[in-house]
């Protein structure tokens, strides 16, 4: 694992708590404690955390468990609350949650290498540069 040198929680525009959720979802990418699964058209649930994952579902139901991106796993992880996605005032953190550099239709095919690559430029550089990991990987 790389070393962290993280910007500050108040340099991203996030709490300490939020901070500490993104990262322990950054070590479950990194890890590969998450699995990339197809995406779920069930309806929101209680999240519960089972370690799957995709871009186009924040915390959806999924057999058992529940599948989340990023966001909806750090909450699920952290025991956090990011608020609605919609209403995320910083642009840089929505970007990391809806990545703008990615069509719609391909969110689902983002892999948790792409997602640990964009995260982690997140929460070194304060941007997620979906672009490059995407490219990336």
């Amino acid at each position: 694992m790389l070393a962290q040198n993280f910007k500050a929680a108040n340099d991203l525009h996030i709490t300490e708590e939020q901070k500490a959720a993104l990262c322990k979802t950054l070590v479950l990418l990194e890890t590969n404690k998450l699995t990339h699964v197809a995406p779920s058209s069930e309806g929101d649930d209680e999240a519960t955390f089972s370690g799957h994952f995709n871009m186009c579902n924040w915390a959806a139901r999924h057999g058992c468990g529940t599948i989340g991106c990023i966001g909806g796993t750090a909450e699920m992880v952290g025991q956090v609350s990011f608020g609605y996605i919609y209403g995320i005032q910083h642009h840089a953190l929505k970007d990391l949650f809806l990545p703008s550099d990615v069509p719609l239709p391909q969110w689902g095919n983002i892999t948790t290498a792409q997602a640990a690559s964009a995260l982690r430029s997140y929460l070194t550089t304060g941007d997620a540069r979906w672009d490059l990991a995407v490219a990336s990987c």
